[in-house]
């Protein structure tokens, strides 16, 4: 008895939530492709409750990383002290967004704490893409040779130096960009469609069940 009892559980588990992606999901599609006002209204109620899940989502991050950081000061690990900093941070900006994200402590904040680390974060990347940029240039192969010669009149025709060098640089640079370029991020973002479709094919199918904490089979 107990055997069926789980087996019944266990189906349940897989069949409800596989049963209501796939309803809401095929609602969705429905609304996007048909205009009928009782399917809007459903498909606005939906759009409005993620919207809502998402916010209570973002909350529990929020309350998650304080107990760990907080578990953390309390046991003096290593880093402790910036778990303060950061706890302390954070609870002010809750604290003061609480009356509008436009108040003088989270501008000040903005202002004088992300920004200055956002700017640290992306000089640091210019290093990491001057680094990867020198790896990259190689003579290796016919494509390698290729990729040399269309960075190195872009770069050129880019600055204003590749105007005194010849009138052909900054042509030369708005083709590069305008047809091989512009071509493979269109071809790029295709595929990324094309992928996103056939995972969302899969999960209304019912083959990929992210939402039911089962492995997805593989049929």
């Amino acid at each position: 008895m107990r055997r069926i009892v789980g087996a019944i559980s266990i189906g349940m588990k897989r069949t409800i939530p596989m049963s209501i992606a796939i309803a809401i999901g095929s609602l969705m599609l429905i609304d996007f492709f048909f205009d009928e006002s009782h399917i809007n209204a459903l498909g606005a109620f939906f759009v409005d409750s993620v919207v809502i899940i998402v916010a209570f989502a973002l909350l529990l991050g929020l309350l998650n990383v304080c107990i760990v950081h907080f578990r953390r000061i309390g046991s003096r690990q290593e880093g402790w002290p910036y778990s303060i900093i950061l706890v302390a941070i954070a609870l002010v900006v809750v604290v003061g967004g609480v009356s509008g994200p436009e108040t003088a402590i989270v501008t000040w904040i903005f202002d004088n704490v992300q920004f200055p680390l956002q700017a640290a974060i992306f000089s640091l990347l210019a290093f990491y893409v001057a680094t990867a940029a020198y790896r990259a240039f190689r003579f290796r192969s016919l494509e390698s040779i290729a990729f040399i010669v269309a960075a190195v009149v872009v770069l050129l025709g880019q600055v204003p130096v590749g105007r005194y060098v010849g009138e052909f640089l900054p042509a030369a640079k708005d083709w590069i960009l305008d047809v091989p370029s512009t071509a493979g991020v269109r071809g790029i973002i295709i595929g990324v469609a094309l992928g996103t479709i056939a995972t969302g094919v899969r999960v209304l199918m019912g083959f990929d069940r992210p939402y039911g904490g089962e492995e997805s089979s593989d049929q």
